[in-house]
């Protein structure tokens, strides 16, 4: 019982610690500290892609996206078609996308590992 309590007492002064490291770390969910403006949503682009994606929202060219990085899209509620093209690549990835009132929409773009023509495209809410 003696070894017991000394392991305990040998540790115990590291739950600070974890404690302090958790509250700073990750209590939020989101990647994205940017809220839409009030009554639209917005559309982000999470390139984990090695190259700059240009972006098309129904058919008009945007802001592009830097390789490693992600843009927000400010638009009202509705469906949009999206297309996104590799700046440097053949790849590209196009599909409709649900913007949602005071929501984020987010695409995480990256290669597909199967196709080089294609970019792989997950859509979430955050």
């Amino acid at each position: 019982m003696n070894r017991l309590a000394g392991r305990i007492r040998k540790w115990i002064w590291m739950l600070p610690l974890i404690f302090a490291a958790g509250a700073l770390g990750g209590c939020d969910d989101s990647d994205f500290d940017r809220d839409p403006p009030e009554g639209q949503g917005s559309m982000v682009v999470d390139n984990y892609t090695g190259d700059r994606v240009r972006v098309y929202i129904e058919g008009e060219r945007v802001d592009s996206v830097g390789e490693g990085d992600h843009r927000y899209y400010d638009l009202d509620p509705g469906v949009y078609r999206v297309a996104l093209d590799g700046d440097d690549t053949d790849r590209s990835w196009a599909g409709d996308v649900d913007i949602l009132e005071n929501r984020r929409t987010v695409l995480e773009v990256r290669g597909y590992s199967g196709d080089y023509d294609e970019f792989d495209v997950r859509i979430y809410f955050d």
